[in-house]
């Protein structure tokens, strides 16, 4: 089945049209989802220390749920076609328009979707063939929409997404531990040469 049977899709919003500084109107300060925040969450490097993360002022009527970010709904990034199913502590951050916010509408395990659209074969094998010939890899929601896909049962699918849930807390584990490592033998040697 394509994957516009069971969910809706909200595109991000180009914040240069949505941001006012007119004083005249009823604007809200919020904050973006950055990249950081959405690699953080997959468990991902992210080489860029000092991203931007200012608060825009938007008006209030313009600034939908559907454009804020909530941990029930899976988000894509266009750019990596990757998804990820966002932690409580990034709700209410503004999706800009490298982002695309996916809500299940069936009985579908959200853990058992990132897994799924992020690691399995039969999708990878159709985000290729839809990039192929580009210079830049971009999904596109027409082609997100058109995706072919196959779940298990609700049952599977939630063993499934706790397996992978554990699996990616387990490497997010192994990297701290391998960080704090790194961190205790440079003070070591620094200890070393300071006694010498």
């Amino acid at each position: 089945m394509k994957l516009q049977r069971i969910a809706v899709f909200t595109q991000g919003a180009f914040t240069n049209r949505l941001e006012t500084l007119s004083s005249e109107v009823v604007t809200s300060k919020v904050k973006q989802l950055s990249l950081k925040e959405f690699n953080e969450t997959l468990g991902l490097t992210y080489r860029i220390s000092n991203e931007k993360n200012a608060e825009i002022s938007v008006p209030k009527e313009k600034l939908t749920t559907q454009l804020l970010t909530d941990s029930k709904s899976l988000i894509l990034h266009t750019h990596t076609q990757k998804i990820a199913l966002l932690p409580e502590k990034y709700s209410g951050l503004l999706l800009t328009n490298n982002f695309i916010k996916i809500q299940l509408t069936s009985d579908v395990d959200q853990a058992f979707f990132e897994w799924y659209f992020n690691e399995h074969p039969s999708i990878q094998k159709q985000l290729r063939v839809l990039s192929e010939g580009t210079v830049i890899s971009l999904l596109k929601l027409s082609h997100l929409k058109d995706l072919e896909i196959d779940l298990p049962p609700i049952q599977q699918q939630i063993t499934i997404g706790k397996i992978a849930q554990l699996k990616k807390r387990k490497k997010s584990l192994i990297a701290e531990k391998s960080e704090l490592q790194q961190l205790y033998i440079q003070r070591k040697l620094i200890q070393s040469i300071t006694k010498s």
